[in-house]
């Protein structure tokens, strides 16, 4: 405990502030010589460490590999999904930045406590609607609200893009995801208080033509229990050792090899009129450009590789490669 002053002390350092004596010290001590004062802004609390965000990029990029290969075979064409940020703001600010009317998902998270919010664009909404009803992926001019069959059809994407969450992130944790309701209007949206940062991602929807947005909000209260394992897991990912990378390059090895291609040998090419094929009928004869004589192509993949003979193996057509192409 600090000493306490006696009354006569008290009147020396009276006395002394009277006359002047008692002034700042010259020199800074040591300690605050080496003091450096950083601004904090109270209101934007940045708690996410550049490790942390790294890591979230990783996991976050590849849920959007997981859309990206999910999608087109069910919309029946090309989709992309760009990962373009990753924020961290008050839920406020989302919020108020969210055009109206539009699409939000509100996601229970467990095993983690609380909940995310996924929004999805007009133009990212209505062309997946228009694709899935049959059409050719337009978008409308003028946004409006779902109808309740446009609602059920987001709600069934919204189901396939948490499958791919789950598998994006089944290496740091098993979501237990679902659905709990789904709103056109921002503004009935409160999942948290507004003052509470969320990390928000960012990402891009190519569709055919068309290009939408979609945002996943994620309340840094929610993450918080495994920001440490997300920064791990990136520094693992990052510094992988020699053991680990000389397997998985073996593994991968093995399943190329074992992958099958397409093989073809062209014996042949032609030259038709649209108007020559559109007569061509059974038992028509169509000239080649190649001698039987001559070495012929062979295409793996579609690309050619090899020069061959042809020939006959038992009672099957065969041919024999003599040469390696590189074009």
């Amino acid at each position: 405990m600090a000493d306490i002053l006696s009354q006569e002390e008290v009147d020396l350092l009276l006395s002394a502030v009277a006359e002047g004596e008692v002034g700042e010290p010259e020199e800074k001590s040591e300690s605050e010589e080496e003091l450096h004062l950083v601004a904090y802004d109270f209101r934007r609390p940045e708690r996410v460490s550049k490790e942390q965000l790294k890591g979230l990029q990783s996991l976050f990029e590849a849920f959007a590999r997981e859309v990206s290969i999910l999608f087109p075979p069910f919309l029946r064409t090309v989709v992309r999904v760009d990962l373009t940020s990753i924020d961290q703001l008050t839920y406020d600010e989302f919020i108020l930045s969210v055009a109206r009317p539009t699409s939000l998902a509100i996601v229970n998270m467990s095993p983690l406590e609380g909940t995310a919010v996924i929004e999805m664009s007009p133009s990212m909404v209505f062309p997946i609607v228009d694709r899935v009803l049959g059409g050719r992926g337009s978008t409308l001019p003028e946004p409006r609200e779902l109808t309740e069959i446009e609602d059920r059809i987001i709600q069934r994407i919204v189901m396939m893009m948490l499958d791919s969450l789950k598998r994006s992130w089944e290496q740091l944790i098993e979501f237990s995801l679902s659905v709990l309701q789904q709103e056109n209007d921002p503004l009935i949206v409160q999942i948290v208080a507004g003052s509470e940062m969320v990390v928000l991602v960012g990402y891009e929807i190519h569709i055919g033509e068309s290009v939408g947005t979609m945002n996943f909000c994620i309340p840094l209260m929610v993450l918080n229990p495994i920001l440490d394992q997300i920064s791990q897991q990136a520094h693992f990912s990052r510094k992988m050792s020699p053991d680990v990378a000389r397997q998985t390059r073996n593994i991968i090895e093995r399943i190329v090899r074992r992958s099958t291609v397409q093989l073809d040998a062209v014996l042949g090419e032609t030259s038709l009129t649209l108007q020559q094929v559109a007569h061509l009928q059974a038992g028509d004869i169509i000239q080649l450009n190649s001698s039987p004589y001559e070495p012929i192509t062979v295409e793996v993949g579609g690309v050619r590789r090899f020069k061959a003979i042809r020939g006959r193996r038992g009672e099957q057509s065969a041919v024999q490669l003599i040469a390696i192409t590189r074009e």
